[in-house]
């Protein structure tokens, strides 16, 4: 008899199983990296898109203070205040809901976006579309302007819908600052 030479069945099958491990897992350390390098630099960019707009509308900036040196609140809706400082000049923050850019105004001056460097494709919007919240002095939601002792702000920023799946950014920040009465 001639000896022959070549692979058995239980071989090639043995090979075929050890590709086929070694392809998935191949599959998913290329869609890790693939995520981490699209998802992360947009999650971050979200990220800091939200603390840079919560730190211009509470602290302010070179321009002017913010509502953490509120003095007087003129107006108060879910997506915008108008607020004297205690300079006593007028700043208004406007979220409009429709670019879902923000918008701050100090004084007399045009508009400006906060934060300026904003992606166009990023957008800003208020939880459940409400930016602002305003509390009275027993922590309960008012409307009536004299008695706003607190402001609440629920800032979300998102990079497209804010999908994973898509590589977009999401970020949702809140914070609130106290309104001083010095009147």
């Amino acid at each position: 008899m001639r000896k022959s030479k070549g692979f058995t069945l239980i071989e090639i099958i043995m090979i075929v199983l050890i590709t086929a491990l070694l392809s998935i897992a191949g599959i998913h350390i290329m869609k890790f990296t693939l995520q981490n390098s699209f998802y992360l630099p947009n999650q971050v960019q979200s990220d800091l898109v939200a603390a840079d707009a919560l730190e211009i509308i509470i602290e302010g900036d070179s321009s002017a203070k913010g509502l953490r040196f509120c003095e007087n609140v003129t107006t108060a809706t879910a997506t915008q205040v108008v607020v004297t400082n205690q300079d006593g000049i007028a700043i208004a923050y406007r979220l409009d809901t429709g670019t879902g850019k923000l918008y701050r105004k100090i004084g007399g001056a045009a508009e400006v976006m906060i934060p300026y460097y904003m992606a166009s494709d990023m957008a800003i919007a208020g939880a459940g579309g409400t930016l602002f919240t305003y509390y009275d002095s027993a922590d309960a939601v008012t409307a009536t302007l004299a008695n706003i002792r607190r402001i609440n702000i629920d800032l979300i920023a998102k990079q497209g819908v804010g999908s994973s799946d898509k590589y977009e950014g999401f970020s949702h920040q809140s914070t609130s600052v106290k309104v001083n009465k010095y009147l």
